[in-house]
């Protein structure tokens, strides 16, 4: 078992439609706040039978402290810091100090970073949701490369991909990134992701970028191949077949996700997907937060979400998978098991916050 907890700091500049973390505007949360709870969390971790780790989430850079909440995260001698370094590039921009912040960063270990792409100018600000944003995100890679950072690219399929192709090229091209990441959003039960599904790609988009996903670095034949199985279709066969829903429902994970909001509050799951809440984290004992801890099951996929004794038929879900676009991309068999219960209205363990 592995735990990851999110630590909000200062909610995101963006309000993109497949966000799991409920991105948007949010509160601050006070530096003396964020200190006490990185010194909470290692004092936590220390206590715990298997490793952990955390993230600055949302939009850390919105922060005005970051540099000193950086400062403290490296210093944490039980919990390892996990640097997903993706950003928006808005808040960056806008500050004056942007310099001395990369630096803090490159200063504290944290030497990787990067932007997400959703296609051109416009058709990325529209899934943002905030004009100006594609803008923002190519001005925020050229200048983090140029402080010596390691430079990631992710880009985010949807239908509009193959029209957008072209232009994604020559983004990627200019900005010469160290690596670029391919992926397909994925599809957890909270309403907000419902807001995505008339963006998605279908199968047949994947496959006429074939000979660019060469180009950007990927594995064209087994990214091709699994995306055939994370399609309504090809989960409605599975299903059809015998795939055994209760068993697939009930298996271990072994990452165990946690987030804390800006009010200090720890919960289990994931931000935008809590299905507990552990109290305020500035007050909580160490000792007794690691004991739940410990015995709370790993919540990546499945049952963090759904109740199994509540599951419909596999042939009930089948049919409901098959009332959706046939090959509509998912990002994993799961991300199109949830789409199916959801079309059900199967209710979920998430808290309504």
């Amino acid at each position: 078992m592995e735990l990851n907890v999110d630590l909000l700091l200062a909610g995101c500049d963006t309000e993109c439609r497949h966000c799991y973390v409920n991105g948007g505007p949010g509160r601050l949360m006070p530096l003396e706040d964020a200190l006490l709870c990185l010194q909470k969390l290692d004092e936590i971790a220390a206590l715990l039978p298997f490793p952990a780790s955390f993230t600055l989430d949302n939009e850390p850079i919105k922060h005005p402290e970051i540099a000193a909440i950086l400062r403290s995260a490296a210093g944490l001698k039980h919990i390892e810091h996990y640097h997903h370094g993706m950003t928006t590039g808005l808040a960056l921009l806008r500050r004056a100090d942007r310099e001395a912040v990369v630096k803090s960063y490159l200063d504290c270990g944290c030497g990787s970073f990067g932007v997400t792409l959703h296609g051109d100018a416009a058709h990325h600000d529209e899934i943002v949701r905030r004009k100006g944003a594609f803008r923002a995100s190519v001005e925020a890679a050229a200048f983090l490369k140029a402080c010596g950072a390691e430079l990631n690219v992710s880009l985010l399929l949807n239908r509009f991909f193959r029209e957008d192709a072209a232009a994604l090229d020559r983004v990627i091209r200019e900005l010469k990134p160290d690596f670029i990441y391919f992926a397909v959003p994925n599809y957890t039960p909270h309403a907000r992701m419902m807001g995505f599904e008339d963006y998605r790609a279908r199968l047949s988009d994947l496959v006429a970028l074939s000979p660019l996903l060469r180009d950007w670095g990927q594995d064209a034949e087994a990214l091709l191949a699994r995306a055939e199985q994370s399609t309504p279709g090809a989960a409605a066969e599975r299903l059809e077949r015998g795939l055994d829903l209760q068993a697939l429902f009930r298996q271990e994970q072994q990452e165990l996700y946690c987030a804390v909001r800006q009010d200090r509050r720890l919960y289990l799951g994931n931000t935008g997907a809590e299905t507990a809440l552990l109290g305020d984290l500035g007050t909580l004992d160490p000792a007794l937060a690691a004991q739940r801890l410990s015995r709370e099951p790993g919540n990546r996929d499945y049952t963090a979400f759904y109740d199994p004794d509540a599951l419909p038929e596999a042939g009930t879900l089948a049919g409901a998978l098959r009332r959706l676009p046939a090959d509509r991309l998912y990002s994993d068999e799961a991300s199109v098991l949830y789409r199916g219960l959801a079309e059900l209205g199967v209710p979920t363990r998430i808290l309504a916050l």
